[in-house]
């Protein structure tokens, strides 16, 4: 039985204010993705979607 490597790919990250101009491909406002993306300077499209899900669904205080 032969190992095979598995090639792991990066995810390109995108600057924080070229996701928020963006916001609207993923479906939110631009404030809705600023809120999500707050603290960082980059993120994937994978990372955006995951962040913007978790933001929504945060209970206000």
């Amino acid at each position: 039985m032969a190992n095979h490597k598995q090639k792991t790919k990066k995810a390109f990250k995108h600057d924080k204010s070229d996701l928020i101009n963006n916001a609207a491909s993923f479906g939110v406002k631009p404030e809705v993705m600023a809120g999500a993306l707050y603290g960082l300077d980059k993120a994937s499209k994978e990372e955006a979607t995951k962040l913007i899900n978790t933001f929504l669904r945060k209970e206000v205080k």
